[in-house]
């Protein structure tokens, strides 16, 4: 790092760096969770973060692939795959409408949207409840709104990872009783339970109390941060932390939250990639799990997917064709083979027989 000028010149620098400060906390009213979308990585100047858009993104991306080539022999690529504008625009949706949460009136302040405050009973019965949603809307084939509870869905799971001391309890996989009520689940911490220690530096290392992180003689207790004032935060709770949040002076001071990898928003930021990690695996899952809820082709029409068109074969059977029909029969078979595990391969092969001058069946 370049040494601070001295006199005006190291005023100036810092003036700028309390302006740049200035314009990207006005930029982010009330911002939480993973980073949104890119520009939110732009403006809080953490370029490799993980944001909620591109956790989403790919995780569509992946499992769509993923579904296409189960039903075809080739793998397939985007290009192959036919994921055009339709594609993207479905994806979109379910972008936007996670991004949503962190700015709706409705959402952005409402801890239960975000695992924050420890209400993980109450955001756990949210996300349950976006997945029925999500299901009854997809089987319905009421896709506009399964991509908009989907979102919503994702945003609430992908924010437990990073605002919760899951991470930080040492797990490494998923935690599977979030939307599976028959799978174990960890005791939440009570309210008059204190959960951190002080801290007095942008990153925290080490101030979550022994019984959240390690404990030998007691079951681990899951905690989440508290943000701003709403609700009030306990003496000796955890604070979400970061710049945008006021609740981080008050005792335990600090933070937990891993949103980012910028010590100026998220005090656990060492930890961003760990989380982001599980929240995408998390992710996939979701997807998965709503594939095999639904089924492929109702999966794939809910991302507009473009599915192969068939090739059809029209073949006079009349008697007096009969050496014509050996001809076209070996033709039919040439054109098969030559398009077979490539992207023209149609995804149905149809022969439809007519006798002249009857004309082919419709």
């Amino acid at each position: 790092m370049m040494s601070q000028s001295r006199g005006h010149g190291g005023s100036g620098v810092r003036m700028r760096e309390l302006y740049v400060l200035l314009c990207v906390v006005l930029t982010l009213p009330g911002c939480r969770g993973f980073l949104p979308n890119f520009w939110s990585r732009v403006l809080t100047l953490s370029l490799d973060s993980y944001t909620h858009q591109f956790i989403t993104e790919q995780g569509v991306l992946n499992v769509t692939l993923e579904t296409l080539s189960m039903a075809n022999t080739h793998q397939h690529t985007q290009k192959q795959a036919g994921l055009g504008r339709g594609f993207w625009h479905a994806v979109g949706e379910v972008v936007h409408s996670n991004a949503a949460m962190d700015f709706l009136s409705s959402t952005r302040s409402d801890p239960v949207y975000h695992f924050d405050s420890e209400r993980v009973e109450e955001s756990m019965a949210m996300l349950r409840q976006f997945w029925a949603q999500t299901l009854l809307s997809a089987r319905a084939k009421e896709y506009q709104g399964a991509r908009h509870s989907l979102g919503q869905l994702l945003h609430s799971l992908q924010d437990f990872y990073s605002h919760s001391n899951w991470v930080e309890m040492g797990q490494h996989s998923i935690y599977l009783h979030l939307l599976q009520p028959g799978q174990p689940a960890f005791p939440v911490a009570t309210e008059d339970t204190p959960t951190c220690m002080e801290c007095h530096s942008a990153t925290c290392r080490d101030n979550l109390l022994p019984r959240l992180t390690q404990s030998q003689q007691y079951p681990l207790l899951l905690t989440t941060g508290y943000f701003s004032t709403y609700p009030p935060k306990p003496q000796g709770k955890c604070s979400h932390g970061g710049v945008l949040d006021s609740s981080r002076h008050q005792g335990a001071k600090g933070g937990i939250n891993k949103d980012s990898t910028s010590p100026l928003f998220s005090p656990h930021h060492y930890l961003h990639v760990e989380a982001a990690r599980l929240a995408t695996t998390a992710t996939l899952t979701v997807l998965r799990d709503l594939r095999d809820s639904v089924g492929n082709i109702s999966f794939l029409r809910l991302f507009s997917v473009k599915q192969p068109p068939a090739l059809v074969f029209v073949m006079d059977t009349t008697g007096s064709m009969f050496e014509e029909i050996t001809a076209a029969r070996l033709r039919a078979h040439s054109i098969i083979q030559a398009r077979a595990n490539t992207p023209e391969q149609p995804g149905t092969f149809l022969l439809v027989p007519f006798h002249d001058p009857a004309g082919p069946h419709s």
